[in-house]
């Protein structure tokens, strides 16, 4: 790419599939955009679809996958050791149960922040909730690392709710078109919560930011400079960006750094979401659902689950859902705490 007035280094990626083409600190960012139909009451789509493989179903090109789910599309029961998932859950619900008894739905702009530290289970499931029109669903997960020091800390599992999400205007019109979400981190002076101690999102000199945000053609961002080990990725889903001389098109990733402010304008109506981090200077060594910083420690992973499965698992089935009629809340904690999103208090006995 070429070297503008504002870019130092950087390189666009295309993104031609559900993967992200993200990059340290980041190890994994996947962007599930589902037309999911109606419901059938139970949660599992109203008609199933003909000549799939159950239990394995990714690219269907019927606009719709089940994943690994058999009746309620989703994740079953599956284990994580050695990073930080945040699932980003923009349009739908996700039905959230892990190893230590937490629990939970959340949907349609909250955000779940899960450190799987030394090891443990969760099954996430994508509810069909409407049973009289379709189910839109969008969710975009993202797979943070830990450093080798706190890779083997206690597991720990947070909801935050859209309702508390710092919404940043971008224009002085439109704000439901121009505007920056802060899931995590700080756009300037304006913070989200901050993450759990154990989270390498916890020391501000990691500056793990990640933004979502919506653009009107014309309209700009500026994004703050960062220190040169830390990587600004701008992807872009929706629109067309130009910052310079550089373009930015849809379905693309824009990784730079950069030691000033850098101004984005939109040459099309946009979507977008921004990654920031400072990258962890270790080996990485990953295999399937550990992330770990050699062989020897996956083979450990491995070896520790097969002893005590992470806890166990507590619930019935494998792919455990709320039942339908329940709204969004938090069971955290190793279920010992209950947490609803504002005005939205439901009784659910746990």
């Amino acid at each position: 790419m070429k070297e503008g007035k504002y870019i130092v280094k950087g390189k666009i990626y295309s993104v031609d599939s559900a993967l992200i083409p993200i990059q340290n600190p980041y190890i994994l960012i996947a962007r599930h955009i589902d037309d999911y139909p109606e419901g059938n009451g139970q949660m599992a789509p109203a008609i199933f679809p003909e000549n799939w493989q159950r239990g394995n179903d990714f690219t269907s090109g019927r606009g719709w996958n089940m994943y690994h789910g058999d009746d309620v599309p989703g994740f079953p029961a599956h284990p994580h050791r050695g990073f930080e998932t945040i699932t980003y859950a923009k349009k739908g619900f996700i039905d959230h149960f892990d190893s230590h008894g937490n629990h939970g739905r959340y949907g349609n702009g909250d955000v779940q922040w899960m450190i799987s530290g030394k090891g443990l289970q969760h099954a996430e499931m994508f509810p069909l909730l409407e049973t009289k029109e379709k189910n839109p669903f969008e969710i975009v997960q993202i797979w943070l690392n830990l450093p080798s020091y706190k890779k083997m800390v206690p597991p720990s599992y947070k909801l935050r709710w859209h309702e508390d999400t710092p919404i940043v205007p971008l224009a002085n019109k439109n704000e439901d078109k121009n505007f920056l979400k802060i899931l995590a981190g700080h756009y300037y002076d304006v913070y989200a919560e901050r993450p759990e101690e154990h989270s390498y999102g916890f020391e501000e000199e990691n500056h793990i930011n990640i933004w979502d945000g919506k653009l009107e053609k014309g309209e700009t961002i500026s994004i703050p400079s960062f220190p040169e080990d830390v990587k600004v990725q701008f992807y872009v889903g929706e629109g067309k960006f130009k910052t310079d001389e550089t373009f930015i098109e849809r379905n693309s990733l824009l990784i730079y750094t950069s030691d000033r402010e850098v101004t984005f304008t939109a040459e099309e109506d946009a979507e977008f979401m921004v990654f920031i981090g400072k990258e962890i200077d270790e080996e990485v060594y990953a295999y399937g659902p550990f992330v770990m910083n050699t062989r020897e420690e996956i083979l450990q992973a491995y070896e520790d689950f097969q002893k005590d499965q992470f806890g166990g698992w507590p619930w019935e089935t494998d792919a455990p859902t709320i039942p339908p009629e329940k709204g969004r809340f938090s069971v955290y904690d190793k279920g010992t705490k209950t947490k609803y999103p504002p005005e939205e208090k439901q009784t659910f006995n746990t």
